[in-house]
């Protein structure tokens, strides 16, 4: 569970995002109005469009709720308290989540999640040239990040521990570990991708630009993950998603991106003593 620290530190930063992301949003669109010409927000291969205000609610509800919800728990010491039901029960709230935007778009909204992901006409040779390019780019600019990051903290937060996932996936029995795999490879590249680069880099796009959207969606994106020491590695990841998806405009992309990520980081937990 969340220890006191670590809850300040990344309460503190959800509210320096969301500051960050009102005061773009409102030059944006001073910028906008003085520059109507202006439509760098469109550009790339993302459908930003199609957003509209409503939206914009919808993700500040999201980002309130996870706020108030962070909350440090008693009783954090050890790996018990992760266990197959609380992992059934966090893959079914993904799952919720996910169906829930869906439903939003598709019957509030009037938008056809197909279309608007890019999903409707695959080209399939092209996607897996540049699922294989930034297999490597990740692997190699995320683990050097995660390793600095590491050492960097070496020195002021000393007790910085793994994820409790990764605790528990290490101690954990065989059918935990099914689970874990299942969560990872599966259901956090689906619910994950849809909201944060599908609803939120899109949203963030329509009112502001592609590269802040990238920035502010992948920091959202490393806060929820709630672990200090992952923060920096998964930022980068997070960006480079969202660079794979706006050179494809299409969200399978960062979805298998995101399932071989999790799925070769399985296979070190499993096999390698780190």
């Amino acid at each position: 569970m969340l220890d006191v620290p670590t809850v300040g530190v990344l309460r503190d930063l959800s509210v320096l995002v969301s500051l960050a992301t009102l005061l773009a949003l409102i030059g944006y669109r001073m910028l906008r109005h003085y520059r109507p010409e202006v439509s760098w927000n469109y550009e790339g291969l993302v459908l930003s469009r199609p957003y509209a205000a409503p939206d914009l609610l919808v993700l500040a509800g999201l980002g309130l709720f996870f706020i108030i919800a962070m909350d440090p728990q008693s009783g954090g010491e050890g790996t018990g308290n992760m266990n197959n039901s609380g992992l059934v029960v966090s893959m079914a709230f993904n799952l919720v989540v996910c169906a829930g935007l869906l439903l939003y778009l598709h019957r509030l909204r009037g938008l056809n999640p197909a279309e608007l992901f890019g999903l409707q006409h695959l080209h399939w040779r092209s996607l897996a040239i540049v699922v294989l390019m930034f297999t490597v780019i990740i692997l190699i600019s995320v683990n050097l990040i995660s390793a600095a990051t590491v050492t960097w903290l070496k020195d002021i937060w000393p007790d910085l521990q793994p994820q409790e996932t990764v605790k528990a996936f290490e101690s954990g029995g065989i059918g935990f570990k099914i689970l874990v795999i299942i969560a990872a490879v599966v259901i956090a590249p689906l619910a994950e991708e849809t909201l944060f680069r599908g609803f939120v880099y899109g949203v963030l796009k329509r009112y502001t630009d592609a590269p802040f959207a990238a920035l502010a969606s992948s920091l959202m994106f490393a806060i929820i993950h709630l672990h200090v020491g992952s923060l920096l590695p998964l930022w980068m990841l997070a960006v480079l998603f969202c660079l794979a998806y706006e050179i494809t405009g299409c969200l399978l992309v960062p979805m298998l991106l995101h399932a071989i990520f999790n799925a070769m980081s399985i296979v070190g937990m499993l096999f390698l003593d780190t």
